[in-house]
């Protein structure tokens, strides 16, 4: 039974076998058979080996495209062989279409004809990096269901990712990165069971967040999955099992995720590369990562320092295939320990930015035999470069930027590194010359010693380095010529010197570096004309030879060659260039800076050929007249534009046209007219200095709100400040100073919140300071000064803690100095409330402010005495040593400078770049009595001092010789008395010294810079002086006594005299007079004769 059970079985499967065979057989046939056949109708329909309906779907796909570059010109109608157009692969046999390859290569626009769909055998379409301008992906896409590899990556398409891509069941690559799409959900790439790689990098996938993760983990086929920058803020921290066996590649880098790095990705054991960088991660990174056994790549970098990394638990485990580490931005605790050699295969380590990780190198990364990467940037060591750094012969790239690096740099250490290709030492504190060993490292492509203090010559063995693409030596310290051997680096595509001391010729050698796309040499000491060998740099992008010392003509010739230059600069040097009227130069320029060169006096005719300049300074440049017409049709592709400083006169366009967030610079010219409505807004509007008109435009901030910076100062605008102002949210600075502006300030100012700098001085202002001035909480200077406004200064600018400067000087305030101001305003620096109707007492409370350094209240009602203590005035009891301007709102060159009106020396003065070295208190014309405290003699750092026109009586201090900086000191026109000290004559920078109408008696002292005083109006109405400069002469002409007198003694000893010849003196002339009256009768007779005459006149 089982036997036979068998046989028929056996006899079964036979004869299954045996139909097998015949039908595998007729298979063959009808294979062959078809293939035949698609030949046969292949050789018939088709015309040079392009089937007809394929080449005609590719002409009408044509037709819908923009071809920028003309690229796919062979794509002709009449040329009928589509398989030898560019771009376009089909199949050897039947001459289907198989591949569309149109990337970046072909700059094609426009749109995507539907007639594509009839190609459809295609497996392969590319329309990677082209302009597609924001067209959508189309649907009939996902119709196309023979596609393998389809790649949309930055074409320039947008909008939402058809649903319909998941029709794709055969697809195996799918690349659609591009930050102008996005996707509602991701479920749709299900239905992609082939997918094996997965680009969707900058895709806005915020709305598919939650899901996300659960779909590629439904994707069992993924080797590749990169999703860099797609908004994704949520990971889901398990899985309940992970299908991710085939993936090798995790690129999750620049999303939000704000959660710690989930245990489930270090279950994916397939892993080669995972890029978690620059999320929001925190907490420890998962010790199990070290586990991973065919991990060889990991990128950990941070952006919020949270991520914390335990060395001792990291180093665990087996590391073994791990070439690159990168844990930038992380939290490393302490130095690198020694365990880091187990990573013995290390290629590549990055712990630059590592927060809290410090010390030296441990010498035990030398283990590391095939390190080829080492990147430390701002890993501060505070140490000099390690001396071990040549043992590590493999190393290829070394970037120790930032890391607080000091001595020199050793070129035993260095040089020996023969395989360095990039070497990154800038922003160290680096000194002494650079090594002539550096020139033997024939590998490099890359050195830079920016920003360090590195001095003496550049040496001429860096001519040496044949490979080096980019040389960056700027923001150093070195001098001496620029040596003629860099003419010899062949290579050399970027030369940076800029920003040294380098003095000499610019080496006619230079012009040999014919790769070379940038040249920077700006801000040095250069000097004699530009070589025109220069002209011979003919693939130069950028040539910035600005703030030097060149001189002479600027040929047309330099320029024949640039074809494409981009960007030139040669402001700051005294270059004349005024080219023929007819010169069209060769080059199309993007940023052109010619400020202080010589161009005028004509604007210049040639920029009217320059289509695609963005950034344009012309400032300083003699030009005059009015602008050409034409020029006003550049200006809305302009995104800086600087003409101040010229002779330009006439009226701007109104409206005025130039790209969002501009930069306007039209100050230190003659234009008139009303301030036009500027189109797309500004960043920068500076009008100051020139002559417009007018009130303010009403529509002017309507496309304003992204102003920072606006002055109008020095102009003829009158009516008043627009209530609309308070649109402009992001102002920081406000000048509109020395204008005719009327009314009050408008409330809505006080909703310019971001603004730190106010200026309305020199108006016709009226009212008072409204209360909403109190929500500017970055206000640091405020000038009101030469209005009509009145009140007090209120309370509600407490909140602005922040002020530097309040001049609210010549107005009509009134009541008392707040008591409350140095509690307010503890940086204050200037105070002055001079010529208002202030009155009651100085308030103490003002001598506590530390940074005060300009008190004026002069010319007011102020009545008391002058506060004792000045021991808090830190700011005048030092001299102030260090100088710089004092600005504010620094936006690209153009910032508010701190000014002020000083009256010193008779004089008034302003002072705007040496501000911050004025220390000056100013009490005069006001009602004060009492003495003058001593305390004034401790402030060392005081230059001018002025109590003048008061009721101070008392001595003047006789420790007033102490201020040794004083230059202006006026005390006249009080009841001041004694003597004038001695210790005055010490006062060496002393230049204007007023003591007039007091009641001081004595003589003047002499000697040292008092012996240059000989005007006698200065000790004019004090009737007890005498001596030089006066004509009364002193009782005694000695010599006035050394600087060891007392001048009390010698005061004592003329008394005392005086009073002791007294008595003897009256009685001898009495008795002289009634003696001669006695004995002689003619003297009689006139005597009373002259009493008869003097009784008759009054009587």
């Amino acid at each position: 039974m089982p036997e036979t059970c068998l046989v028929k079985s056996g006899n079964g499967l036979s004869r299954e076998k045996r139909n097998g065979e015949l039908l595998f057989s007729a298979e063959k046939i009808s294979y062959f058979f078809v293939l035949n056949v698609l030949i046969y109708w292949g050789g018939y329909w088709k015309v040079s080996g392009c089937f007809d309906s394929e080449r005609k779907a590719l002409t009408t796909f044509r037709k819908s495209l923009n071809d920028f570059s003309n690229l796919l010109s062979s794509w002709d109608d009449d040329a009928s062989d589509c398989c030898k157009w560019r771009g376009i692969t089909c199949h050897n046999i039947t001459g289907f279409v198989l591949k569309l390859d149109l990337h970046a290569t072909y700059r094609v626009g426009g749109r995507i004809d539907p007639a594509l769909v009839q190609l459809k055998h295609l497996q392969f379409l590319d329309l990677s990096d082209n302009a597609f301008n924001g067209a959508p992906i189309p649907d009939f896409l996902g119709s196309m269901k023979e596609l393998r590899h389809l790649n949309l990556s930055e074409a320039g398409f947008s909008g939402r990712i058809p649903h319909q891509l998941g029709n794709l069941t055969k697809l195996v690559s799918l690349k659609l990165s591009s930050s102008s799409l996005s996707a509602k959900n991701l479920w749709w790439l299900t239905s992609l069971p082939s997918l094996n790689y997965l680009d969707m990098s900058y895709v806005n996938l915020s709305m598919a967040s939650h899901d996300w993760v659960h779909v590629m983990n439904m994707s069992p086929s993924l080797v590749e999955l990169s999703l860099i920058e797609c908004g994704l803020s949520y990971i889901s921290p398990t899985l309940p099992s992970v299908n991710f066996t085939s993936l090798r590649v995790l690129h999750l880098s620049e999303n939000n995720f704000n959660s710690s790095i989930p245990n489930w990705i270090a279950n994916i054991s397939s892993l080669v590369s995972l890029d978690l960088s620059y999320n929001n991660f925190h907490g420890e990174v998962p010790h199990r990562f070290s586990q991973l056994p065919n991990l060889e790549e990991l990128w950990l970098g941070s952006t919020d320092d949270n991520l914390r990394v335990d060395w001792s638990e990291f180093l665990e485990g087996s590391w073994r295939k791990l070439k690159k580490l990168d844990l930038s931005f992380s939290q490393l605790h302490g130095g690198i320990p020694n365990s880091i050699w187990n990573m013995t295969s290390l290629e590549s380590l990055s712990l630059s930015f590592s927060e809290n990780i410090t010390g030296s190198i441990p010498r035990a990364i030398t283990k590391l035999i095939n390190l080829e990467s080492l990147s430390l940037y701002g890993y501060k060591m505070h140490a000099a470069i390690p001396d071990w750094l040549h043992e590590l012969k493999n190393l290829k790239h070394l970037s120790l930027q930032d890391c607080m690096l000091t001595g020199p740099i050793p070129a035993a250490h260095l040089g020996g590194l023969s395989s360095l290709e990039e070497l990154d030492l800038s922003r160290n504190q680096l000194n002494g010359n650079i090594p002539a060993a550096l020139g033997g490292l024939s590998s490099l492509l890359y050195l830079s010693l920016l920003g360090n203090q590195l001095n003496g010559n550049i040496p001429a063995s860096l001519g040496g380095l044949s490979s080096l693409e980019e040389l960056i030596l700027s923001g150093n310290q070195y001098n001496g010529n620029i040596p003629a051997a860099l003419g010899g680096l062949s290579s050399l595509v970027y030369l940076d010197l800029s920003m040294n001391q380098l003095n000499g010729n610019i080496p006619a050698a230079l012009g040999g570096l014919s790769s070379l796309q940038t040249l920077s040499l700006g801000e040095n000491q250069l000097n004699g004309t530009i070589p025109t060998t220069l002209g011979q740099l003919s693939n130069l992008y950028w040539l910035d030879l600005s703030y030097n010392s060149l001189t002479g003509n600027v040929s047309e010739s330099l320029f024949e060659n640039l074809k494409k230059l981009m960007s030139l600069h040669l402001s700051s040097n005294s270059l004349v260039f005024v080219p023929h009227s007819d010169w069209a130069p060769p080059f199309q320029l993007s940023y052109l800076d010619l400020g202080s060169c010589h161009l005028g006096p004509r604007f210049p005719l040639w920029l009217r050929t320059q289509k695609y300049v963005g950034l344009l300074d012309l400032s300083n440049t003699t030009i005059s007249g009015i602008i050409p017409t034409w020029f006003w049709d550049l200006t809305p592709q302009l995104l800086k534009l600087k003409l101040s400083n010229n002779q330009i006169f006439g009226q701007l366009p109104n409206p005025f046209k130039m790209q969002p967030w501009a930069i306007i610079d039209l100050s230190l010219n003659n234009f008139s007219g009303p301030i036009p409505c500027i189109l797309n807004g500004a960043r920068v509007l500076d009008l100051s200095n020139n002559q417009f008109s007018a009130p303010i435009p009403p529509n002017f901030t309507s496309t304003m709100q992204y102003l920072e910076y606006f002055s109008a100062k020095g102009n003829q605008i009158n009516g008043t400040i627009p209530s609309f102002i308070e649109g402009m949210k992001s102002l920081i600075v406000l000048d509109l100073s020395r204008n005719n502006i009327g009314g009050i300030i408008p409330l809505s100012l006080g909703n310019c919140v971001a603004l730190e700098a106010v200026d309305l001085s020199n108006n016709r202002l009226l009212g008072e300071i409204p209360r909403s001035l109190g929500q500017l909480r970055r206000l640091r200077t405020m000038h009101l000064s030469n209005n009509s406004l009145s009140g007090k200064i209120l309370l509600s600018l407490k909140k602005s803690a922040g002020l530097e400067t309040i001049d609210l000087g010549y107005n009509n305030f009134s009541g008392h100095i707040s008591t409350w101001i140095s509690k307010s305003f503890p940086t204050l620096r200037i105070l002055c409330l001079r010529s208002n109707k202030f009155t009651g007492n100085i308030p103490p409370q003002l001598l506590n402010l530390t940074s005060l350094q300009l008190l004026d209240v002069a010319q007011n009602c102020l009545s008391g005495s002058i506060p004792q203590s000045f021991e808090n005035l830190m700011a005048m009891k030092n001299e102030q040593k260090i100088n710089h301007v004092l600005f504010h709102g620094g936006i690209e060159s153009s910032y508010y400078k701190e000014n002020l009106l000083v009256s010193m020396k008779g004089l008034v003065f302003e002072y705007t770049r040496t501000v911050l070295l004025v220390t000056c208190m100013n009490l005069s014309r006001n009602n004060l009595s009492g003495e003058i405290p001593e305390g004034f003699t401790g402030l060392l750092g005081l230059r001018a001092l002025n109590l003048s026109g008061n009721h101070l009586t008392g001595k003047i201090p006789d420790k007033i010789g102490k201020l040794a900086l004083l230059e202006s000191l006026d005390f006249s026109e009080n009841q001041l008395s004694g003597t004038i000290p001695l210790s005055m004559s010490n006062l060496t920078f002393l230049s204007c010294l007023n003591l007039s109408f007091n009641n001081l008696w004595g003589k003047i002292p002499s000697g040292n810079q008092l012996q240059t005083f000989q005007d006698p109006s200065i000790y004019m109405g004090n009737i007890g002086l005498c001596g030089p400069p006066l004509l009364d002469k002193c009782v005694s002409d000695e010599t006035p006594p050394g600087p060891g007198y007392v001048e009390k003694d010698e005061e004592e000893d003329e008394m005392r005299w005086f009073y002791s010849g007294l008595g003897p003196g009256f009685a001898v002339g009495f008795w002289a007079l009634c003696g001669i009256l006695v004995l002689k009768r003619s003297w009689r007779i006139v005597y009373y004769r002259f009493f008869d005459k003097m009784k008759d006149r009054l009587f």
